[in-house]
């Protein structure tokens, strides 16, 4: 347990991601379930807050390319596609 906090002290932009998708899906969608408008917002910000922090995670790292940036607009599309299909 001590080397994950270890590990967040150590890189904690790569925890950011984490952070985003438990409050973003769990909390915020808890918090709205009987209002499916709030809830399909909530999603559509989550997938962008995903593809920015990718984006901003790899231009960091230095090997941000056009085929990283279409591999998670997909990613992000199909994650809308998919949660916003159940609602």
């Amino acid at each position: 347990m001590m080397t994950v906090f270890r590990e967040i002290k150590k890189h904690p932009q790569n925890f950011i991601i984490l952070f985003i998708l438990f409050i973003g899906i769990s909390v915020l969608l808890f918090i709205f379930r009987f209002d499916s408008h709030s809830q399909r917002r909530i999603v559509y910000f989550t997938a962008g807050l995903y593809l920015a922090w990718s984006l901003f995670h790899h231009y960091k790292r230095g090997d941000l390319s056009l085929s990283i940036f279409i591999e998670y607009l997909l990613l992000a599309l199909l994650a809308l596609l998919v949660v916003v299909a159940t609602l």
